[in-house]
Parts: structure tokens; sequence; C-alpha cells
């Protein structure tokens, strides 16, 4: 699978644009949408967060959204 473009991320009403330190980033806004099985499994996940960077890299504070970023599109 390709990583998204900025443009994408730009026009995906799944994700939420954020500054975070000087850093453009691009939330997934419902983690519990793309991710039920993680939520319900571990109670904490709920609160964790999943991004891209402009450049189309994703990132995540759980391993499993981690691996599964890659097995489904977001954008």
């Amino acid at each position: 699978m390709d990583e998204p473009t900025q443009e994408q991320l730009e026009k995906s009403d799944k994700l939420e644009k954020r500054t975070i330190g000087g850093e453009l980033r691009y939330y997934v806004k419902n983690i519990k949408e793309h991710w039920p099985v993680v939520v319900e499994d571990e109670p904490n996940a709920q609160g964790r967060e999943a991004w891209f960077t402009p450049d189309g890299k994703f990132h995540a504070t759980h391993e499993q959204l981690r691996r599964d970023a890659v097995v489904g599109g977001i954008v």
C-alpha cells in the first residue's frame, strides 16, 4: 500500500490536523472506530493515538495500531 500524500491527508474527514512541538501531524479522529478490538481488549487503549506526518508516514502509541495500519487504509 502506498503512503498517503499530504493532499490526501488534508482532504480526509477521518483525520484532524494538529501541530505538536512545531511538527505538523494528522491524527486519526476516532481510534475506536478503526481499532475496536484493541480498545475493547485493552482498557486504556482508548487514550492511544495514531497519526500521519505530512510525508505520509504512520505513527502510533500502541504496537497493535502500528501493525494493523499496514493492513487497511485509514485516509
